[in-house]
């Protein structure tokens, strides 16, 4: 709940910080493309959608790049028993579908 409440107030002050940023580079509230309404046209969508490749690209800095072989090999290896099961079973579906 910690991380999800993190990432969410995190994403917030994303938006704030971009839309500010948006404002000052326009030279001003009055400067901004309004719509129909009155209401300063941002691309909201598009700036989440940056915002959270951002976050995702932070998350993946973190992982030690140079361990995930290991870990992966030693996943494979604790699983041995698993894939031969599941190999065996997918050859006797094999045989009950093709007989």
């Amino acid at each position: 709940m910690k991380s999800a409440l993190s990432f969410v107030s995190l994403m917030a002050v994303g938006l704030i910080a971009a839309s500010a940023v948006a404002i000052i580079g326009a030279g001003g509230l009055a400067q901004l493309p309004m719509d129909g309404s009155g209401m300063p046209l941002i691309e909201y969508r598009s700036l989440s959608i940056g915002l959270v490749i951002g976050l995702m690209l932070s998350w993946l800095a973190r992982v030690s790049w140079s361990e995930v072989p290991r870990r992966v090999l030693a996943w494979l290896w604790a699983n041995e028993r698993n894939f031969y099961r599941a190999a065996l079973a997918l050859v006797l579906l094999g045989v009950l579908i093709l007989y």
